[in-house]
Parts: structure tokens; C-alpha cells; sequence
């Protein structure tokens, strides 16, 4: 655990083998959580990847998964839909989103980033 680089290099220096950063971690997920309000959470898997849960946008209320068609126009992939609070892994594709639904995208930070303006 490392607060700065100059703690990280002596902690490789002396035997780590990874370091962590939790101070930052939680500003960059902080400052990205709170830059809309639609983004729910949010898990960086690489400095490319990432998964978000985002509030369903409001054009696609009432459209099915297929409809949406995320995963062709943007090379996004809903993970799962949430509604009432349970998270449903196993959706057919003509599943409808209704208002108050959130779901899992997992793609390129950039491409969720442009289809979800955020």
C-alpha cells in the first residue's frame, strides 16, 4: 500500500510485488462515479477496460436489447440488467428495458464513454 511513488519504490526496492494505491483509486472512481448522474458504479479492469452500471438511457425505454443493439454499434456488452433491485445475468434479448432499469456494460472505457456521454 502506497500513497506515493516514492513509497512504492521503496517497497519494490525492498521485496513488493505489486502496489496498490487506494487513496487514488478511490479519487479516480469518486471523480468518475460523480461525473453523471447516471453511472451507478464502476470497476476498471485495465487502463483500457472497464464495467459501468448506468441507468438504461431514456431513448431506450421500451426498446429490447436487440434493439438497442449496443454490442454492433458500439462494441459494448451488456453484462446484465437490474430491475427492482435484482440483477438478472440470463436476459433473452427481447428483453424490454423499463423506466428504472440499470445495467452492466463492459467495454473499452472510450466506447462507453461516447455512447453514454459521459
Amino acid at each position: 500500500r502506497a500513497a506515493r511513488e516514492v513509497h512504492a519504490k521503496f517497497l519494490l526496492r525492498n521485496g513488493a510485488d505489486e502496489i496498490v494505491y487506494p487513496e487514488r483509486q478511490l479519487a479516480d472512481w469518486t471523480a468518475i462515479r460523480y461525473t453523471a448522474d447516471h453511472i451507478l458504479d464502476y470497476i476498471e479492469l485495465d487502463s483500457d477496460h472497464a464495467i459501468f452500471e448506468i441507468a438504461v438511457p431514456e431513448k431506450w425505454i421500451g426498446k429490447t436489447v436487440i434493439e438497442a443493439d449496443v454490442r454492433k454499434k458500439h462494441s459494448i456488452n451488456i453484462m446484465a440488467i437490474k430491475r427492482d433491485g435484482k440483477m438478472n445475468l440470463n436476459f433473452a434479448p427481447e428483453t424490454s428495458f423499463i423506466p428504472g432499469d440499470t445495467i452492466l456494460v463492459l467495454g473499452d472505457t472510450k466506447n462507453i464513454q461516447k455512447c453514454f456521454h459521459i
